[in-house]
């Protein structure tokens, strides 16, 4: 089942994004900066400018890396109090293997600044540092890479975790810079009322992907008052994507094979009929699943030790699983 769910994925999804010579950025063919090698992950400043700090962002280079066919984008953005590092641990993106378009991925880790509360953050959380413009800051990063790397401009993502996620959901939602972008994948994500609250003015058919354990005590699936702030629930974040896309009122469910969730833990919500533009909107609702990223095996920061959230596993990746294929 799920093998068949991601082939009518793939089939639907080329209807919105179409490689093509115009899509290649002004970095094909240059040779790589110093310090950039393939399989290997640099850490990138952009010095302070336009009233707006000092930024910091990891870039990954795809082992099999050639700087003159285009390349896919994907950024992952770390949740509250997150970082670079253990975000590019959590999410696998550095992983071999990991193709999109049959080449390998330019993987991207931004930090946030330090928030209200001294943690980092990004923005649209009520612990979100005031005046830092990480909208701007990411699109800073686009240009950067498009001049430097061989990157196929019709094929940038974006996904991230908690409150990452969150901004993950505030690029789909600000038309400018939802523009640069093919699709959206959320993990966990924590959606405040006071900066979405199923308002949504992109008009594009935005292919979104989301992920949510049901006993996340972080991120609640059904949302509720976290940091002094209401959020949105899962169900009303995925229904509310499909509902402005003119997609069927409820979702078609599946499930994955019982040889791999002998339980039927892990209900698959799909909604892809009628909706405009060939959008598709699909979520991933992870019964007793916590407030992690979906993975088989433990991020490293665990040191092998199962606990809570992140320090647990479930019975798919996904990452290498879903995510990709989706993208």
């Amino acid at each position: 089942m799920l093998r068949q769910l991601l082939l009518c994925w793939t089939s639907v999804l080329v209807l919105f994004v179409i490689p093509s010579e115009s899509a290649l950025s002004s970095g094909c063919g240059k040779p790589l900066p110093s310090g950039f090698s393939p399989g290997e992950t640099k850490s990138i400043q952009i010095p302070a400018a336009n009233g707006q700090p000092v930024r910091h962002y990891k870039v990954h280079l795809s082992a099999n890396f050639q700087n003159n066919r285009g390349h896919a984008i994907v950024f992952s953005f770390h949740g509250h109090n997150g970082d670079m590092d253990k975000q590019e641990d959590l999410s696998q993106l550095s992983e071999k293997g990991l193709l999109i378009d049959g080449a390998g991925i330019i993987a991207v880790y931004p930090k946030g600044k330090l928030g209200t509360d001294g943690q980092t953050a990004w923005q649209g959380a009520p612990y979100s540092a005031p005046g830092v413009d990480d909208i701007a800051f990411v699109n800073t990063v686009i240009a950067s890479l498009q001049s430097t790397f061989c990157v196929d401009s019709s094929r940038i993502y974006a996904t991230g975790k908690s409150n990452g996620a969150g901004f993950v959901n505030l690029l789909a939602c600000t038309p400018w810079i939802a523009a640069k972008f093919a699709a959206f994948a959320t993990v966990s994500a924590a959606l405040y009322k006071t900066t979405f609250n199923g308002n949504c003015p992109t008009q594009r058919a935005v292919p979104v992907l989301d992920f949510h354990g049901t006993s996340d005590s972080v991120s609640f699936y059904y949302g509720g008052k976290v940091n002094g702030a209401f959020q949105v629930s899962a169900d009303n974040f995925r229904q509310g994507w499909a509902s402005r896309k003119g997609c069927q009122d409820k979702p078609t469910i599946s499930h994955l094979s019982k040889g791999r969730d002998p339980q039927q833990l892990v209900e698959i919500q799909t909604w892809n009929s009628n909706c405009k533009g060939n959008s598709i909107v699909i979520g991933y609702k992870i019964t007793r699943g916590q407030h992690g990223w979906p993975r088989t095996t433990l991020p490293a920061k665990c040191n092998g030790n199962f606990g809570t959230n992140d320090c647990t596993t479930t019975v798919f990746d996904a990452t290498s699983s879903v995510i990709i294929p989706f993208f």
